[in-house]
């Protein structure tokens, strides 16, 4: 009776352990899966990164020597006003991103502060006077949104178009 006892024993082990794996086979397409949304959701932080680098680099060449040419697709893709001597981000807001459903393009919204400087090069009284005076310009700081849009190339994004508004 000991042996009959014995053997029901192994056969229910081995039920059992057959019951167990049975679960782990059917996560594996699961967990295959999830792997390749995780490998998505690290694109796209890549590519998330790598447009707010974008913005970045733009901010710290224009404000320094000016010449933004490896930042942009075109000569005419950049609208700013030439006023416009000096751009802030204004860091206490999140900039807005989004992406074209195929992935291959994006647009960006932020706010900034914008150094303005106005020239007095007019004929009124007010400037002459100011111009007599030593003061050839006027400086004012002004909050702008920043919307640019990007796209995708073979060496990485670029600014296709960019605009203070």
């Amino acid at each position: 009776m000991s042996e009959k006892f014995t053997t029901t024993d192994r056969r229910s082990f081995v039920k059992l352990g057959a019951l167990a794996a049975t679960p782990v086979a059917v996560l594996a397409p699961a967990a295959a899966m999830a792997a390749d949304d995780t490998a998505i959701r690290l694109a796209r932080m890549e590519d998330e990164r790598a447009i707010a680098d974008l913005v970045k680099g733009f901010v710290r060449r224009f404000n320094g020597n000016g010449d933004c040419s490896s930042f942009v697709a075109s000569s005419g893709a950049i609208r700013i006003d030439p006023q416009v001597c000096a751009i802030r981000e204004d860091s206490s807001r999140d900039p807005q991103l989004a992406f074209a459903a195929d992935g291959s393009s994006a647009s960006w919204q932020s706010r900034a502060e914008v150094d303005l400087l106005t020239d007095f090069d007019g004929d009124t009284t007010i400037e002459k006077m100011a111009r007599f005076q030593g003061q050839g310009s006027a400086s004012s700081r002004v909050s702008r949104r920043l919307e640019a849009e990007f796209a995708r190339t073979q060496e990485g994004w670029t600014i296709t178009r960019l605009a203070l508004a």
